[in-house]
């Protein structure tokens, strides 16, 4: 960023803060904010709390989505410009701000407003925030899962372990609750009775960078093509299928053609009015790597395959908060074709072998194991039912 923008910015930072001290905070208020509009989190807080007779207001980086969120959404909301001055109102009177990143700039809630960060994913995985070299990130809570995730979560964010609430993900609330059937038949169409995985591979940048997720990864993720042309002959002559998920950024992997490997890019699922974490419901697997998208996912106690044949390469750039990660995973761990193709087939033909070490995973990384993490979350807010 060119410094007179940096600079610039940084005036704006400064009287934001400011201007949250100042101003009276409206009791009735929820503000609701992610860079990428739409995340199942917070659709869930504005569910719960259009059930108590709130209306949450959406701060939206892309105006244009508004209808597609009130699409996605059950009960009321308000929706309003982040780049706007009622949006700016808005977050200023809050009493209540709930964020999945930084929202104008980072600076210290004042008493009178209480901001919770949903963070994109619970933190024993791979490192964020102070761990970066970002510094802390500043909330009045940040709620995890387990009291795993409450150490990690309180050093990684500068917060005290009493800051860091365990109620679990709202985001689970909506994989739980979601119809498996009804969600397999409106994504996969026909073909809803095939053996189908989810793959969804960490994003990964061609140099190395502290700030992204790996220094590995091309064109052709954390594979080389020839070992996607493999996977995909197996599947297709075994009627089973692979649908890979790619990260939001990702525009280059995983671009060939294949028979029995579906991808889904940037704006698919919402071309068909769904979200992530009810999709996942579907899926008779997951396939990832270093993503935290494995700790929801043991929730539903389907089988868990690590695909990450760059992980020394991963360490070495950015580094993992489990090690050695291979004996925390609950799950075959592939660093090659052979491997990832071996635990597919166990999927595929009904074998698995992890179902103790899942039980293991639930109960360390998980203290509540239901749909309610929303209800623990706006109860513990003082967020009540009119």
């Amino acid at each position: 960023m060119p410094h007179g923008r940096r600079g610039a910015r940084r005036l704006v930072d400064v009287a934001v803060a400011s201007a949250t001290r100042l101003l009276p905070k409206d009791p009735r208020r929820v503000v609701l904010h992610s860079p990428h509009d739409i995340e199942d989190g917070l659709i869930a807080v504005a569910e719960e709390c259009a059930a108590r007779g709130w209306v949450a207001t959406f701060l939206l980086e892309n105006p244009r989505r508004g209808p597609l969120l009130r699409s996605l959404t059950t009960g009321q909301v308000a929706i309003l410009p982040r780049r706007s001055v009622r949006g700016v109102l808005a977050f200023l009177t809050a009493r209540y701000v709930v964020k999945s990143d930084r929202l104008y700039g980072d600076h210290r809630p004042p008493v009178a407003q209480v901001v919770v960060s949903l963070w994109h994913g619970e933190p024993p995985t791979k490192m964020t925030a102070r761990f970066r070299g970002r510094g802390g990130v500043h909330s009045s809570y940040a709620p995890v899962c387990s009291t795993v995730g409450r150490a990690y979560r309180a050093a990684e964010f500068g917060m005290h372990p009493l800051q860091v609430p365990i109620v679990g993900a709202p985001r689970n609330d909506r994989m739980l609750r979601a119809d498996r059937t009804a969600m397999r038949e409106r994504l996969l169409g026909d073909d809803a009775d095939r053996a189908t995985l989810l793959w969804m591979p960490s994003f990964r940048r061609a140099a190395p960078d502290r700030r992204s997720g790996s220094a590995g990864g091309l064109t052709e993720g954390p594979f080389p093509e020839r070992d996607l042309r493999s996977l995909d002959a197996w599947l297709d002559q075994h009627g089973a299928r692979v649908v890979v998920k790619v990260h939001p950024s990702d525009t280059t992997t995983f671009a060939g053609d294949f028979r029995a490997i579906r991808v889904l890019r940037a704006g698919d699922l919402e071309r068909q009015g769904l979200t992530l974490y009810p999709v996942l419901s579907a899926f008779d697997a997951l396939i990832t790597d270093m993503s935290s998208i494995w700790l929801d996912y043991l929730l539903l106690d389907r089988p868990l395959i690590f695909a990450f044949p760059d992980v020394a390469d991963y360490r070495s750039v950015r580094g993992l908060n489990l090690e050695p990660y291979e004996e925390w995973v609950p799950g075959p761990f592939a660093t090659n074709i052979e491997g990832l193709l071996t635990a597919v087939q166990d999927v595929v033909e009904g074998r698995d072998s992890a179902v103790e070490e899942r039980r293991r995973a639930r109960l360390r990384f998980h203290q509540y194991r239901d749909d309610a993490s929303t209800v623990r979350l706006l109860d513990g807010l003082g967020i009540v039912r009119r």
